[in-house]
């Protein structure tokens, strides 16, 4: 799981509001796994929203699209550092994700380099994770999986991974598949056979107990991890998040002010505190520590869209929409666009201080082409903007466009 989510219960709805928080900040793995999780739940406990499903497959569809644009673009830079094979490993996974025809061809020309480019002797052997993984117990997907997985893992956890052997290694697949239950089992053989020793297969099965709705096994495997490695970012949020769960609040907090040095200033712990107030609604306070970190000097780009999203839960547009703006000018002299949901945020909040533009018009038109789900939202808000702007042939246009009684040409 990635950083900067939220625990959250077990309407899918929820989960869905999780999945969300992790596309945000553009940790697309979890949010897929997230939105996954919320649409199996959705096949339980159906959600009252008769559009849950259609935009829940969407969030996935898209989730996964952003993570083979991630993984090609990793692939090119591993090209041009000469690493062909691993290369080759993040264009297959890549291809299992995408369904957009024109990132495929890209995939394809790409693939055809590293073919061109890598050959190896008939008598090299190349080492690769997989192979330390036990290939004979791995199907050659599988193989090929968990390698692609394995290149996306910080040098800390590559080194370790495959030292676990074949089982942790189909648990690591099962659960980036959404498959918590499959991955639990392998992760607690894997556990067995691997000693009583500490290690990052106790921060997987929390990550699964998590998912598994069980907070309080989630906190125990946390714990143990954290005093074997308390350095890891990643341990501290799965503990927080088990916390979250168990409404032990000040607990969190206390343990947040308890992590080393080293990391207690990090943007990643200073949001998991922010978080931790927000969760015990104890907004103000979590305004006022990102407020803080802005003064100390660190205005990195997740604690100020924290902020603005802080500012939204308190009813301060003004405030939001300056942050937003920021952030939007940030992409602009980078190159880089927006994420549909920045775009989102900032027109919700431009709306919101009664200032309509083309602009925002142009961002909620290109909102109902990149998430369909919520196509209808979007309308009915281009809509207003024609109504405000005087020009109600186009506003009744897009309201019935809205109400679906038309076709958008």
């Amino acid at each position: 799981m990635g950083l900067f989510s939220i625990f959250s219960g077990k309407k899918p709805e929820a989960i869905e509001k999780k999945g969300d928080r992790h596309f945000d900040q553009r940790a697309f793995g979890p949010a897929k796994l997230e939105y996954e999780k919320a649409a199996a739940k959705n096949d339980t406990a159906p959600s009252d929203d008769p559009g849950f499903k259609e935009r829940i497959l969407e969030k996935i569809a898209r989730s996964k699209h952003e993570l083979a644009l991630q993984h090609t673009q990793k692939a090119g830079e591993l090209m041009e550092a000469g690493c062909f094979a691993e290369a080759g490993d993040r264009l297959s996974l890549a291809m299992s994700l995408t369904e957009d025809p024109a990132l495929e061809a890209e995939i394809l020309t790409l693939t055809d380099q590293v073919n061109a480019s890598h050959r190896v002797d008939p008598g090299e052997t190349i080492d690769t994770t997989a192979e330390d993984a036990d290939p004979s117990d791995l199907d050659m997907d599988e193989s090929e999986y968990f390698t692609a997985l394995l290149n996306a893992l910080p040098p800390e956890e590559l080194e370790a991974y495959p030292g676990y052997g074949s089982t942790f290694a189909k648990g690591f697949i099962a659960m980036n598949q959404g498959d918590f239950a499959t991955a639990s089992t392998c992760f607690e053989t894997a556990l067995s056979d691997n000693g009583p020793e500490t290690s990052f297969i106790h921060l997987e099965l929390a990550t699964c107990r998590l998912n598994q709705n069980d907070p309080q096994g989630a906190k125990e495997l946390a714990l143990a991890f954290l005093d074997h490695l308390p350095a890891s970012t990643r341990g501290w949020q799965i503990l927080c998040e088990a916390l979250w769960g168990l409404d032990e609040f000040d607990l969190a907090l206390e343990h947040l002010d308890a992590c080393p040095d080293a990391i207690t200033k990090s943007s990643e712990i200073e949001i998991l505190r922010g978080e931790t107030l927000i969760q015990s609604n104890e907004i103000e306070k979590a305004e006022a520590l990102y407020h803080s970190v802005i003064k100390a000097g660190n205005r990195d780009v997740a604690i100020v869209r924290h902020l603005a999203g802080t500012c939204e839960l308190l009813d301060k547009p003004q405030q939001a929409n300056d942050l937003y703006t920021e952030l939007m000018n940030r992409c602009t002299s980078c190159g880089t666009r927006p994420d549909p949901n920045l775009n989102l945020r900032y027109a919700e909040t431009c709306m919101a201080l009664g200032e309509p533009t083309d602009q925002i018009l142009d961002i909620y038109l290109e909102l109902a082409t990149q998430d369909p789900a919520n196509r209808s939202y979007y309308f009915t808000r281009v809509s207003e903007i024609y109504s405000k702007l005087g020009n109600e042939t186009q506003a009744e246009r897009f309201r019935q466009f809205a109400a679906g009684r038309e076709e958008q040409n």
